[in-house]
């Protein structure tokens, strides 16, 4: 399809999200708290509105669709010095349409539910429906990504190992030691139960150094936008039965001047073996950057994504991203415009073209 003709399908969109996008949200946080200010509740929400417009593989067609990738309601409690709950509801992808034409009804459903009690800084225990943090990217909060969306093969372990967007049910310990900087988790979870809920639970780890400004959150950061000073390093585990992942990553993020300069690097190989024969064998990569000019508050962006498979049977692929941020209030209220090709070893390219209006308060 010629590039004009797309952008007359996608025009429309773009102007009418530039003209809601103007209309900044208050800045002041939900918040209660008790008389002795040791209970608190805070209450906050999530929104992307997207438009999207993606070639089909193995047809001459184009998928179009006007949809809400996220629709998030977000609540925290602190119930004394020690205990605290996160809890975060979604309904992800509402009013998309399938292949079939037949669009998401839009299932709300809790997707975080995580109770956190601190003995010390260098002991946490969260319990609930977490999302164990693999790489640095499967980590991060969807409310400050740099690009439009996660890496494309960010999540691969998650349906094969019946996993809700990544998070999975069980404990994990977390800490923090040399004032903040080196942080370990260490979870056990449900992953595949098999026949009879028989199989072994599901055992991840992760270390991470944060030289300059430490991070003490349940999920990572993305870029700054020029506030904060960051490079993270950090590797993980993920095993259940025959099933491994493994993987390193580094993540930057830097002021210059009044602007900033953030991006990461993430690498994983992942085998599901015999246990999760749905999950072949692969290496991959996320490589992502971006640049934040404050005085006119654009953010442009490229993100690369590869899947390579060891067996010569399947097909690898490429993503390359290139887009731009209006960052009217920070992560508070944007808009985001990207542009992919989805690059198969065999098969013709994809383009996909993403337009993407986010409104967040937490």
């Amino acid at each position: 399809m010629e590039q004009s003709t797309r952008w007359k399908r996608i025009g429309p969109a773009i102007l009418l999200l530039g003209a809601l996008v103007a209309a900044q949200p208050a800045q002041a946080q939900l918040q209660w708290k008790s008389a002795d200010e040791k209970m608190s509740f805070k209450i906050g929400l999530l929104g992307q509105l997207q438009g999207e417009s993606i070639d089909v593989a193995g047809s001459d067609d184009t998928a179009q669709n006007l949809f809400l990738r996220r629709a998030r309601i977000l609540m925290g409690f602190t119930l004394g010095e020690k205990l605290s709950v996160f809890l975060e509801t979604d309904s992800p992808n509402l009013g998309k349409s399938n292949n079939a034409g037949v669009k998401d009804a839009g299932d709300v459903f809790i997707q975080d539910f995580v109770v956190t009690y601190k003995v010390n800084q260098g002991f946490h225990i969260d319990a609930g429906m977490v999302l164990p943090v693999l790489s640095y990217n499967h980590g991060q909060s969807a409310a400050t990504l740099l690009a439009t969306d996660y890496g494309p093969y960010t999540f691969v372990e998650s349906a094969p190992l019946t996993a809700r967007v990544g998070r999975d049910y069980g404990v994990q310990a977390r800490g923090y030691f040399a004032e903040n900087h080196f942080e370990y988790r260490a979870g056990v979870w449900q992953g595949a139960r098999g026949t009879n809920a028989s199989n072994d639970l599901r055992y991840t780890g992760r270390i991470s150094y944060h030289f300059f400004t430490p991070q003490v959150g349940l999920f990572y950061r993305g870029t700054s936008l020029g506030k904060t000073k960051t490079v993270t390093l950090g590797g993980y585990f993920d095993i259940q039965e025959d099933y491994n992942a493994y993987g390193g990553d580094v993540f930057f993020d830097f002021p210059v001047g009044k602007n900033g300069f953030s991006g990461q690097v993430d690498y994983q190989t992942v085998d599901g073996d015999t246990f999760l024969t749905n999950l072949p064998e692969q290496d991959d990569i996320l490589a992502e950057a971006g640049f934040y000019f404050s005085s006119i508050k654009f953010f442009p962006f490229v993100q690369y994504a590869s899947q390579n498979f060891a067996a010569s049977t399947r097909v690898d692929e490429e993503k390359w991203t290139l887009g731009v941020g209006y960052m009217v209030t920070g992560h508070n209220n944007n808009i985001k415009f990207s542009y992919s090709q989805i690059k198969p070893d065999v098969g013709d390219d994809r383009d996909q073209f993403v337009i993407q209006w986010q409104v967040f308060q937490f």
